[in-house]
């Protein structure tokens, strides 16, 4: 498919392969969508879940090549933004968005956890936090910047103002904390979608 028919069936929620998307990715990266990427069906339902549209500004933690940040905007017209320490991912992230034409989105290389959570209507986590191979060669160093992430995470969290949501597929790592009402739960994929609101 051409980057015009997948726009154009996202936009009008068309039936559209996984794989048909992520032909648009450097053939390297492809043999992570499967594990790494929210899969197209499930990034459709997150958008539906928050319910959010034009003038209104999501946040995903952990965007590796920003799939599911394209498919949000496509689907929501809502700005997603995107963020992830990697800056090849980012790098990949915004130009996939220049290649399909998707300019409600916004890609951002760093620490999820020093942004202003508060300016977000939403957040998307997906697993956000992993301890990959790449990131330090000791394993310890590894699962001690996810134990950090998760923490920084919790932290973070209650600075988001009330009505904000939250839709996580297989978690974050860690417990939402006092203030959040779970509203609503429903299988996705091979985990599930949860949908947590700021009280």
């Amino acid at each position: 498919m051409t980057p015009d028919a997948i726009r154009h069936a996202l936009e009008r929620g068309l039936p559209i392969a996984d794989a048909s998307f992520d032909a648009i990715y450097p053939h390297e990266l492809r043999g992570h969508s499967e594990l790494h990427w929210t899969p197209i069906a499930i990034a459709r339902r997150a958008a539906a879940l928050f319910e959010l549209g034009p003038g209104h500004r999501v946040l995903d933690v952990g965007c590796s090549v920003g799939k599911a940040c394209l498919v949000g905007a496509l689907a929501s017209g809502a700005t997603w933004w995107g963020v992830d320490r990697d800056p090849a991912l980012i790098e990949v992230a915004t130009e996939t968005a220049r290649t399909l034409g998707v300019y409600a989105t916004r890609f951002l290389c760093g620490d999820a956890n020093t942004l202003d959570w508060s300016q977000f209507d939403g957040l998307y986590f997906y697993n956000p936090f992993p301890p990959r191979p790449e990131s330090h060669p000791n394993a310890f160093v590894r699962y001690s910047q996810f134990v950090q992430g998760v923490e920084g995470a919790e932290l973070q969290l209650p600075t988001l103002r009330p009505g904000a949501r939250v839709v996580t597929y297989h978690g974050f790592g860690g417990d939402m904390p006092a203030g959040f009402e779970l509203c609503a739960r429903e299988p996705a994929g091979n985990d599930e979608l949860q949908l947590w609101v700021r009280t």
